[in-house]
């Protein structure tokens, strides 16, 4: 620290300083030469001023100045005399915290103690103890803080927790929120008030004030009478006459009535930065007279003497409406009490706007106001606007509101109110996600164990994917644990300071709804501007490292898939198993209509179904290639171990054998439900092992489910046995290759695969016993009543088991492909013919599903010579007989010449001709069968269990592909696809956030909603990264995420009337999402009633503005931005041809041009001319996206790192811009706007939700790099954690 020689000099010589204590004192000085070091005794005069000890080179009080010390984390330390009886005197040191201990010496133990008292009492703790101290006195005795000069606490940081239900106490109104907050959406208001002051005095110095006012409330309970904060306005440089644009709002449920006691006390602020005020003067006033008066002028009183004037403009809403907002505020406090179903709101009115005019005279006349002129305080606005709501409440929450009025360019007010929310879908979209993940890794597990215990090295790599996917599940059910406990919290926004924590990486970061609600009067204008502010769709990483983002790592996978000769194969076979799942469930969703339809016995709504079903089944039976699957099959009849049938007792159960079975106790079962199962059956055990013996993870009737509370130490436990046995199966082999190197090959028998060797010693007995999972759940949930009926065949965990289960048991024999091929196409036929039976075509033939083909030549596929020697007589044979489901013959070869599959490439191979009449329904008669549904469901259960068995040949395909593939690939792909999930859940909640707040937060009418049907929303995503350093990962990552989005369906469903909280549905795979969203009851479409389903148009625009934009490559942020550039074009050459340009693109635009499609086309021109052009730092580009997107009534998101700082900057500037362009906000109003909207606004307060701080994370030299249009206000940014 460097200081002022001749001013400390000055201080100490100059006779009128006053100092804290004064005497003689010895310094112990070390003083060191080349070849010496001594201890030198300095006896000198010293003098102590604060923390600052000054010392002067003699005896003499009046000598020169020769040093000082600075007391700063420093602590006096008494020393014991008698270990120091070498010192003449009374010895104490100062212990400082990053310098070395200096030594003093006192004549006196009195004047010692007197030293080191003072010292201790000199630090800045101290100081910052007594003020306080003196602060509280005050209060307590004068109970008026504001007049004596000392300002209320801003950053009330006691005040604030991470609790969503008490974050509003510690913001800028915590007087209004504490109440109530959930009531301020739909109250309203007894009155708001605009304030204005004129005639202020001017400082010593002829300059004029920089004024402040502040709103204070004189609680009504207390005893000390304390004034408590209530609201402020902006801070207004250099004027004596400010009109403030922030207004004050005052609410019932806050406890503001008419005899309410307000103080609005003028504060004249002389730093910015520190907020460093001097009080100008109060004014104290009712609440009611406020209320009654349109304008009221009071003067401001100071012990000085009166100091100028203050107005209030308030205006309030007609009796009818007050007492309508009492009833509502009351109904709201009684809710919050714990009352009963009486406490709901009042309903939001169905306009899109309430307009109260001001409250009359006593002859009934409206009182008149002038015009603002230069010279008089502003008469501000005739009526009180309140928005239309909707029903946004049920969809967000923790609300926080301002409200300014800014004039327009025609003398008019501009009213707005600005609002932030927190989505309620938060927590609830990343927990519908993680467990459709946990079921697909449950689902890989089953199949990985379903093809038993393999030999040689394919079982280290069974191994090595079982602990992958155990790894992954353990991920996930850890992530949904915690995510579930932060909603039992009541918690809905992850804060920007823990988005490196991994607990809670699946959740967005500092998600948030911005609205801003404008309304001009004069113009009869109004709208909305809806953004969501979230922080980048990433996975942080704790320790700063790098990895690419996933754009790099998915061209790393490619490459590598590029060098591995079955990479192709392992994609296409998971894709084959996906479709198989999604034809298989529309098939028995169609079965389930037909037997609806059969109850009823309307036959001519059968026929589309039944077309339908036998189209699906068509695609079913040609997704597979005969010959991939038996080379599977083959697979694994050549590598799995049998276990002989005399040694089942004897022999111990193997590690692998044992791993499995603990499997089962986690419950891998197929998520789907469907109604045509088999009779109820105990499942089998996975490795039966003889009648008697019963395991203690074997099925029980009496058991409960254990996938709802599965521990996630079981599954660690179960992750570290099988990661013991993979290193032990690596070590073994290594070992193996020893000995064959030394011609002992025969060392290691079959016995080492039937159990532990004694030798391994990484996994103690205990880890390798099972873990009786079941038992641990018993304990916990209570055993039903034992006259409680069994489960019926809906119950999945029986499904699961049944031979109509969707997965192979490990000793079970594969079906082959033709034969289950041949079931499905008999079930079909019979399942068709019977219902033409119904509808009425008796001698109707039977359909065939598949028919000779063209030659194709395929990979891998080759015609078996059986097949195309058949004769026509066998064909005609074949088609005779009756098509029940056939059973696998012990002959293959004899299967082959008797069943006729046509999958041959003969063209040349002739049909037989069409018998009349149908083998399936003779005998049948029409008029005797009653009981349709009985007569169909013996097929439909058919033809179910061979689907199932389809798909379980499917699945032991993909796992035999899988099994093949590199394990580095397989780790590299499970990275990936982490990564990839993490970036996808926080990129599809903010989506369904908004599609929730369009929903319920405004008016649905019919061409938006003919929109959704048509064509679907556009969602456009800001971005301000700079692709420089870890945020080239956040882009890469949002990139990638944001394309994921254009898969996701969305289905619009009615909400239940009951439901509070209206909350979404996720359902299907990775690769088929469907989100179903609840609507309310008025958005139903009163044509036809049929909701909507639809996808998103995504595109994404990134403009780096910080300083490291500058250093950073933009080349491949301009190549992406061009191609969501050309996605918009075409989005926009689609939304063309809707005609929807009278209506859509107005719902919340009045624009002013003739056609709003001519506006979109040059809006889009320009917006190439500038992507053409190619400039750093091209915020334009942004600004005519956001336009573009406005007009065709898309979805709105602003994300940088931690949508704290950045996104408050962009997000102000375009309510500003909006103001401008359709309410004519004068351009040269917009700094003033846009500084106190930074400063004072909803994005303010997101700030210090998030660090605790009302700074925005700015340092000069960032400000400076920022755009002129992107900095904040003097005073508004500084040092603070980000």
């Amino acid at each position: 620290m460097r200081f002022n020689k001749a001013e400390l000099a000055s201080l100490v010589s100059n006779p009128s300083t006053r100092f804290d204590k004064e005497g003689l004192l010895i310094i112990m000085e070390r003083q060191e030469g080349i070849f010496w070091r001594t201890d030198v005794k300095l006896e000198c005069w010293c003098k102590l001023r604060g923390n600052l000890l000054f010392y002067l080179k003699d005896k003499n009080p009046f000598s020169s100045l020769a040093g000082v010390f600075v007391l700063q984390d420093c602590q006096p330390r008494i020393q014991d005399d008698a270990q120091l009886s070498d010192l003449d005197g009374y010895v104490f040191d100062l212990d400082f915290k990053d310098s070395p201990t200096q030594r003093l010496v006192t004549h006196s133990a009195s004047d010692r103690l007197d030293w080191v008292r003072c010292i201790q009492s000199c630090s800045n703790a101290q100081i910052d103890l007594q003020i306080e101290h003196l602060k509280a006195q005050i209060a307590s005795h004068m109970g008026n803080r504001i007049d004596q000069g000392l300002p209320l606490p801003y950053d009330d940081e006691s005040l604030w927790t991470e609790d969503a239900t008490t974050a509003t106490a510690a913001t800028e109104a915590p007087f209004e929120e504490l109440a109530e907050p959930q009531s301020e959406l739909s109250e309203l208001p007894i009155c708001e008030t605009a304030i204005s002051c004129d005639n202020l005095p001017l400082d010593g110095f002829g300059r004029p004030p920089n004024p402040r006012v502040i709103c204070s409330v004189l609680q009504p309970t207390s005893d000390t009478c304390l004034w408590r904060h209530h609201a402020r306005t902006e801070l207004l440089e250099r004027t004596r006459a400010p009109q403030f644009l922030c207004t004050m709002r005052f609410l019932r449920s806050a406890g503001f009535g008419a005899d309410t006691r307000l103080r609005f006390s003028v504060h004249d602020v002389r730093e910015r930065v520190s907020l460093t005020s001097l009080p100008l003067g109060h004014a104290e006033v009712a609440l009611g007279v406020i209320q009654d008066a349109t304008r009221l002028r009071l003067p401001l009183s100071s012990p000085r003497g009166e100091c100028g004037f203050i107005t209030l403009a308030s205006w309030a809403p007609e009796a009818a409406a007050a007492e309508l907002g009492a009833r509502g505020a009351a109904a709201a406090s009684g809710a919050g009490g714990g009352g009963g179903g009486g406490g709901l709101l009042q309903p939001p009115p169905r306009s899109s706007t309430q307009m109260f005019d001001q409250a009359s005279d006593s002859s009934g006349r409206r009182q008149k106001g002038h015009r603002r002129t230069q010279s008089l305080p502003p008469k501000l606005g005739v009526r009180l606007f309140v928005p239309q709501l909707c029903g946004m409440e049920r969809v967000c929450a923790n609300p926080r509101l301002h409200s300014y009025r800014l004039h327009s360019s025609l003398g008019a007010d501009i009213s707005v109110l600005e609002t932030m929310l927190e989505s309620r879908v938060c927590c609830a979209v990343p927990q519908q996600l993680l467990s459709i993940w946990i079921q697909r890794e449950k689902e890989l597990l089953q199949e990985i164990s379903g093809m038993g215990e393999l030999s040689g090295e394919w079982r280290w790599r069974q191994m090595n994917l079982l602990e992958e996917h155990l790894r992954l599940l353990k991920d996930y059910s850890q992530a949904k644990q915690n995510i579930q406990q932060l909603m039992r919290d009541g918690v809905f926004y992850k804060r920007s300071s823990t988005k490196t924590d991994e607990s809670l990486e699946f959740l967005p970061v500092n998600l948030h709804v911005q609205r801003m609600w404008a309304q001009n009067d004069t113009l009869q204008r109004r709208g909305l501007l809806d953004i969501v502010t979230v922080g980048a769709f990433t996975r942080h990483d704790a320790k700063g490292r790098k990895c690419g983002g996933l754009i790099k790592l998915l061209q790393e996978s490619k490459a590598w898939k590029l060098e591995q000769s079955n990479a192709c194969k392992v994609q296409a076979a998971n894709d084959a198993v996906q479709a198989t799942k999604q034809l298989r469930k529309e098939i028995v969703e169609l079965m389930s209509q037909l037997l609806q339809l059969a109850s009823r016995r309307s036959a001519r709504d059968m026929m589309p179904l039944c077309n339908e079903m036998v189209a699906k089944t068509r695609t079913l039976l040609n997704i597979w290639e005969p010959s991939i699957v038996e080379e599977a099959v083959n697979f694994i009849e050549c590598h799995r171990i049998i276990e002989e049938p005399e040694n089942v007792l004897m022999e111990p159960m193997s590690p692998f054998r044992k791993i499995t079975q603990q499997l089962s106790a986690l419950e891998l079962k197929s998520p789907e439900l469907e109604d045509f199962a088999t009779p109820v059956v105990a499942p089998p055990d996975l490795w039966p092992r003889g009648q008697p013996l019963m395991r203690s993870n074997s099925w029980h009737p009496s058991n409960a489910s254990p996938s709802s509370s599965l521990d996630i130490n079981a599954i660690y436990t179960l992750q570290h046995v099988v990661k013991c046995y993979n290193a032990h199966l690596r070590n073994l082999e290594q070992q193996q290759q020893q000995l064959k190197q030394q011609q002992q090959a025969n060392a290691l028998d079959e016995a080492t695969y039937q159990s532990l060797p004694p030798s391994w010693q990484g996994v103690t007995p205990p880890s390798v016993q099972l873990i009786d999972l079941d038992e641990m759940v018993r304990a916990r949930q209570p055993r039903p009543h034992p006259s409680q009926p069994p489960a019926g065949f809906l119950d999945t965990k029986l499904m699961s088991s049944s031979p109509s289960a969707n997965y192979y048991r490990p000793t079970e024999e594969p079906e082959p492909i033709d034969l289950t091929q041949l079931n499905i196409e008999a079930s079909v036929m019979c399942l068709v013919s019977k219902l033409k039976f119904f509808c009425g075509r008796c001698d109707s033939p039977a359909i065939r599903l598949r028919h000779p083909k063209a030659p194709i030549k395929r990979e891998g596929f080759t015609v078996a010579p059986q097949q195309q020697q058949q004769s026509q007589a066998q064909q005609q044979q074949q088609q005779q007989q009756t098509p029940d489901v056939i059973a696998a013959s012990s002959n293959k070869e004899q299967a082959q010449t008797q069943l006729k599959l046509d999958l041959t490439t003969q063209e040349t191979t002739p049909l037989p001709a069409a018998k009349k009449g149908n083998k399936f329904t003779d005998g049948l008669d029409l008029s005797l069968t009653t009981d349709w549904v009985a007569e169909l469901r013996p097929s439909m259960r058919k033809l179910r269990h061979a689907m199932d068995r389809l798909l379980k040949t499917a699945r032991l395909m993909h796992s035999v592909q899988r099994l093949q593939q590199d394990v580095r690939c397989n780790r590299l792909q499970a990275s990936i696809m982490y990564r990839r999930d993490v970036c996808f859940s926080q990129a599809l909640t903010a989506l369904v956030s908004a599609l929730m707040l369009r929903l319920w937060g405004s008016e649905l009418d019919s061409a938006y909603m003919t929109l959704l049907r048509e064509l679907g929303p556009l969602a456009y995503f800001e971005g301000l990264l700079s692709l420089y350093g870890a945020e080239t990962d956040m882009w890469s990552d949002m990139c990638i995420a944001i394309e994921d989005l254009s898969a996701v369906s969305f289905r619009l469903v009615l909400a239940a009337p009951s439901e509070r909280t209206p909350m979404p549905r996720i359902t299907g795979s990775r690769q088929a999402l469907e989100v179903l969203l609840p609507v309310p009851e008025h958005a139903l479409p009163h044509n036809n009633g049929q909701l909507p389903s639809f996808k998103i148009t995504p595109v994404f625009f990134n403009i780096g503005i910080n300083e490291k934009a500058t250093l950073g490559q933009t080349r491949e942020q301009h190549r992406s931005n061009l191609d969501n550039y050309l996605r918009l074009q075409q989005y926009f050459s689609r939304y063309r041809k809707l005609g929807l340009s009278a209506t859509a693109a107005a719902v919340d635009v009045n624009c002013a041009t003739a056609d709003p499609l001519d506006s979109l086309h040059s809006v889009l021109g320009f917006m190439e001319q500038q992507l053409r052009a190619n400039v750093t730092k091209d915020v334009k580009i942004l600004h005519l996206a956001e336009d573009a997107c406005r007009l065709m009534g898309g979805l709105r998101f602003t994300s940088c790192k931690s949508a704290k700082d950045r996104t408050g900057m962009a997000v102000t500037l375009e309510q500003c811009r909006v103001l401008v362009r359709e309410f004519q906000l004068p351009a040269k109003h917009v700094p003033y706007a846009l500084s106190t909207m930074r400063s004072e606004g909803t994005r303010m307060d997101n700030v210090f939700k998030n660090i605790g701080k009302h700074k925005y994370a700015f340092n000069l030299p960032q400000v400076i790099m920022l755009p002129a249009m992107y900095r904040p206000p003097v005073g508004a940014y500084g040092k603070a954690q980000t």
